[in-house]
């Protein structure tokens, strides 16, 4: 059987990645080794600033936003003959790129991937950019829209867009790699980043940002060490100290928070810790609490659509609070620091839901079914 060959469309793909971009590079990894044609096309020039060793094509042209979706898609007129499927990952600039291919050849089948939902969806987003209702327009071509949660297949109907062409499928994680620690690596790890054994860790890894909510984090974390087993937190993660951090970071007790800044060992710290700390103000389906789950650890997490869709709502893999809620999230977290033996139980019940929902064999095939249907 010939296998439909795909292009990836996402607007940066560099070593340091976002969530949306990573699930980009894992699915295009999943699919060569899994021996369909896969390349994808993005934003930068040069050498040495992509990921090494790619088991897949990276082709870059110049140009950002509009320019990118403009030489994109003539780089996909002029070039990208051998594809069948135009695979975007988000509704902004590679959507536009690849449905202006598709004008210029119209056997190209399109998927758009929606990254959030939410005030950081891409339709909100979209509407601070240049020519949005055209963009919106443009979006009627689309073949199918993937979303990632049932709060995204909302906001598509909303704006006349979903109309029997959405299908639901989950960001997908690599179980094989994000693994639960054997205590003695956990005691090796915990003793590399100067934890002294016995100290509960939280954890929260994401971008510095406020969608992330670092602010209530800070405020829960203020509460929680008026107590005499506050855990330690660990914050990974890249992004810039701007004014909003300085003043939520004044909540922050000296030596209850460590910022390790942006790290490469994120499978690392996931294993040396006791419990993930998750309150964004919107998701798709976050990849770090993916992650943590499928590495053995209970999550506590925002009540938004995202993380429901990850976590689940019967409170079997870790704890949902409101969001904008330190005080529910200080609770949660404190419930947890108490009890190890809950923890295990969670640990062990997050790791069997990513195993049957959300690893990448299982998400790959979901794909791959969807591009067949399409080609057929």
């Amino acid at each position: 059987m010939a296998y439909p060959s795909v292009c990836m469309l996402s607007a940066s793909f560099a070593p340091t990645l976002g969530g949306t971009e990573r699930q980009c590079q894992l699915l295009s990894k999943w699919l060569a080794g899994a021996g369909i044609p896969v390349a994808v096309l993005t934003r930068g020039r040069g050498k040495g600033i992509g990921l090494p060793r790619s088991p897949f094509p990276v082709h870059r042209i110049a140009g950002g936003g509009l320019g990118y979706a403009l030489l994109g898609a003539c780089w996909l007129a002029a070039y990208g003959r051998r594809f069948s499927i135009l695979h975007a990952h988000q509704a902004l600039s590679p959507a536009l790129a690849a449905l202006l291919a598709k004008r210029l050849r119209p056997r190209y089948r399109v998927v758009v991937k929606v990254a959030c939902s939410g005030a950081w969806s891409d339709f909100r987003l979209a509407q601070d950019r240049p020519m949005y209702r055209r963009r919106m327009a443009m979006l009627g071509a689309v073949d199918r829209f993937v979303v990632l949660n049932s709060e995204s297949a909302a906001e598509l109907e909303a704006v006349g867009l979903g109309a029997g062409r959405t299908c639901l499928i989950p960001n997908g994680v690599d179980v094989r790699r994000f693994v639960p620690a054997e205590p003695a690596e956990r005691t090796g790890l915990r003793s590399r980043l100067g934890i002294p054994q016995g100290v509960p860790v939280a954890l929260f890894v994401g971008r510095l940002e406020r969608r992330k909510g670092l602010d209530i984090l800070f405020a829960a974390w203020a509460e929680l060490v008026r107590r005499a087993d506050a855990p330690r937190l660990l914050i990974a993660g890249p992004g810039e100290a701007g004014p909003w951090l300085r003043e939520a970071r004044t909540h922050a007790v000296e030596g209850a928070v460590t910022f390790l800044g942006g790290r490469a060992d994120v499978a690392e710290l996931y294993r040396a810790a006791d419990l993930l700390v998750f309150p964004s103000r919107a998701e798709g389906c976050p990849n770090v609490v993916l992650e943590a789950m499928a590495s053995g650890l209970p999550v506590v997490a925002t009540d938004v659509a995202g993380n429901r869709e990850a976590v689940g709502e019967d409170g079997n893999a870790g704890r949902l609070v409101p969001a904008e809620d330190p005080a529910a999230l200080a609770e949660a977290v404190a419930t947890l620091t108490a009890s190890p033996a809950l923890r295990r139980e969670l640990a062990a019940s997050a790791r069997e839901r990513i195993l049957k929902r959300f690893d990448i064999d299982r998400v790959g095939a979901q794909y791959l079914s969807l591009y067949e249907a399409l080609r057929a």
